[in-house]
């Protein structure tokens, strides 16, 4: 039993250490500043922005950690159990542009075609958004344990609930200042950790093992 426990924690350190480098947290920060900075002042960007991270996204990360990354720690393959799964996301997607159509007819139903379509667009849209952004670093957390995790999904839910009510922009400026926000501190904890991580682990002079699994 204690050596089943013990292969489980060094399965999670070595699922644990993919993500210590910080460079998850420059890609996500740089790509909701910029998709942040579009939609709370033209939504003439916000798609392109966001095919070209779907097509883009991983490549440009995994070029920067055979870059940085793995001629000082090596490389490590995650479990095919724990990789994104498509239909999952997909079907979240989904279901959310299901809620989303939904609302938009349930709330000027109850409250008054005007009333309800405002109350909807400036309070609804921009908490909803922030609870579907919040899914993906709530996943990262509750699979790989990582703990930042769930700071950034518990960062675009109040975001989202905060920035209307407080009446600092709502609808798709409420939505583009939440993703400012938490890109701004993404972005800036991972530029720390991966200035830690460089001085950490230094490239291995030549002979020397690298480490590699």
């Amino acid at each position: 039993m204690a050596q089943k426990l013990d292969l489980k924690e060094i399965e999670r350190r070595a699922e644990q250490s993919v993500f210590q480098d910080g460079l998850m947290e420059i890609m996500m920060g740089g790509f909701l500043l910029v998709f942040g900075a579009s939609l709370a002042t033209s939504m003439g960007l916000t798609l392109f922005i966001s095919l070209l991270v779907i097509f883009l996204g991983n490549p440009v990360l995994e070029r920067l950690k055979k870059r940085y990354i793995y001629p000082r720690i090596g490389y490590v393959k995650l479990r095919p159990e724990k990789e994104a799964d498509p239909k999952g996301i997909a079907l979240a997607g989904i279901l959310f542009v299901v809620i989303m159509l939904a609302s938009m007819g349930l709330f000027p139903l109850a409250m008054g075609k005007e009333r309800g379509w405002a109350f909807w667009f400036n309070h609804f849209f921009p908490a909803s958004t922030g609870f579907m952004l919040a899914i993906g670093p709530f996943w990262l957390g509750e699979t790989y344990g990582v703990k930042r995790g769930y700071v950034f999904a518990a960062l675009f839910l109040l975001s989202g609930i905060a920035i209307p009510v407080l009446g600092i922009a709502s609808g798709y400026e409420a939505v583009g200042l939440e993703c400012l926000l938490v890109g701004a501190i993404s972005l800036i904890s991972g530029v720390i950790m991966f200035a830690r991580f460089l001085r950490k682990y230094p490239i291995p002079a030549e002979g020397t093992s690298d480490g590699n699994s």
